[in-house]
């Protein structure tokens, strides 16, 4: 029996170590083509503007973010306050239920959303679709700006990684993002560069 239990958390570690290596691939792929990111996004926002259709917003709206697919697919328009220029997003991945937290909007997804709303005479959710719908429309939307292989979740470590370049905040991504603890975001630290900003010694 004991034998047994020492299989099974042996098997069990190394589970998790290949889903850290693998994690850590992603993010260092995606953060070798962060300039398609870039490129797509300057796209998406003009394709949004001239056509404003679920696919393009809900994929622009993930990159403008960083959220989970999920926490997008709750989005409705009382969760909007354009006034304040504010959106309210409930946090999946924690142990309370009903965690919120409230962002603020840039210019640029203010005016998309805003612009989808009316265009769609959207009244309640943003994005009325099944989960398996939304990574559709995601990827097909890839496709049409260049991102080919991308996954939906690639937009959050994409905007994770630009949020740090441009930061230089941990901490200001850690409450962005959400994360329980430093230990992912100091992965994508380090894959930025932003663990050690300049040399220690001068020669």
């Amino acid at each position: 029996m004991r034998n047994s239990g020492a299989v099974s958390i042996s098997i069990s570690r190394k589970e998790i170590y290949s889903e850290e290596m693998c994690n850590h691939m992603q993010v260092r792929d995606v953060y070798l083509n962060l300039n398609a990111y870039r490129q797509a996004m300057e796209r998406l926002y003009r394709m949004c503007w001239q056509m404003p259709n679920r696919r393009y917003v809900l994929t622009y709206t993930l990159g403008a973010t960083g959220r989970r697919l999920g926490e997008a697919l709750q989005l409705t328009t009382r969760d909007l306050d354009f006034e304040r220029h504010v959106a309210t997003w409930r946090i999946l991945k924690k142990r309370t239920p009903d965690y919120y937290v409230t962002l603020p909007l840039s210019q640029r997804l203010e005016e998309i959303l805003r612009r989808y709303i009316v265009f769609s005479g959207i009244s309640d959710k943003l994005f009325p679709i099944s989960r398996r719908q939304a990574e559709y429309d995601v990827k097909k939307t890839f496709n049409e700006v260049g991102l080919h292989g991308w996954r939906p979740h690639d937009l959050r470590h994409a905007f994770i990684l630009e949020a740090l370049l441009n930061s230089k905040s941990i901490e200001q991504v850690r409450r962005w993002t959400q994360h329980s603890s430093y230990k992912e975001l100091l992965e994508y630290a380090r894959v930025v560069g932003l663990e050690i900003e300049k040399p220690l010694v001068p020669w």
